[in-house]
């Protein structure tokens, strides 16, 4: 197959791949390579800080773009493999410092925000000498902070070389997650606590928030850890009860 294009560094940035179209009519393969390909390189521009490793990746892309779009003996079949076996390579040796990274900017922040709510606790009590539901409010509200920082963990076993850019699909950075996620808590400790939603389990329920600290507590991490399905519940919850 004749290659439809004429792929080179780009004299601007060398960062960037150009493909020159050499002929009107391109074949669907090598359209759907070139698509792959600056997906790819993307991903690298934003996660490969280091400029050694990241040239070695791109001269990795360079040469598998040009095998399989340039020339009169292009592959683009071989190319998609050589572009898998890189995606490979770069989720092998990215990931784990991707991840651990992710993960503690989240602990710092979570950890940040509950000595910020331990803070509020004790001045609180202070004040007013509050136990009961004012006291386990912010046993629920840390419980959900380290339950945010469980939960990454726990959905993100692997990453995959899709992920490495966009750990999470909302794109909420780490404390804008934390604190929107404990707003979340909140509204659902209210919710526990006015008895407009009850949950059982085991010989554990949700009336028990007012005089149970370990019963805030867990129930806190288990808001934490669903806080991806917790926005979408608690609109749903909204919207059926300005329904009746």
């Amino acid at each position: 197959m004749a290659g439809a294009f004429s792929v080179y560094r780009d004299e601007h940035n060398s960062k960037d791949i150009h493909f020159e179209m050499q002929v009107a009519d391109i074949p669907r393969e090598q359209l759907e390579l070139r698509d792959e390909i600056a997906a790819a390189l993307t991903v690298l521009r934003i996660i490969v800080t280091d400029e050694v490793r990241f040239e070695e990746y791109f001269r990795s892309l360079l040469s598998l773009s040009q095998a399989g779009l340039v020339g009169q003996t292009a592959n683009p079949d071989v190319a998609i493999r050589a572009l898998n076996d890189l995606k490979r390579d770069v989720t092998a040796r990215e990931a784990g410092r991707i991840k651990n990274q992710y993960m503690q900017s989240l602990a710092i922040r979570a950890l940040l925000l509950i000595l910020a709510l331990c803070i509020a606790w004790g001045v609180v009590t202070f004040v007013k000498h509050s136990t009961g539901f004012i006291s386990n409010l912010f046993r629920f509200e840390i419980g959900s902070m380290i339950g945010v920082w469980l939960s990454f963990g726990a959905r993100k076993p692997i990453l995959t070389f899709e992920d490495l850019h966009i750990l999470e699909e909302d794109r909420l950075e780490p404390l804008i997650r934390l604190i929107f996620a404990g707003l979340l808590a909140f509204i659902i400790a209210l919710a526990f606590h006015l008895k407009v939603i009850t949950l059982t389990l085991g010989s554990l329920t949700t009336d028990q928030l007012d005089s149970n600290s370990w019963a805030a507590l867990f129930f806190g991490l288990l808001a934490g850890v669903g806080e991806k399905a917790l926005s979408t519940n608690v609109t749903r919850q909204a919207a059926a009860l300005l329904k009746t």
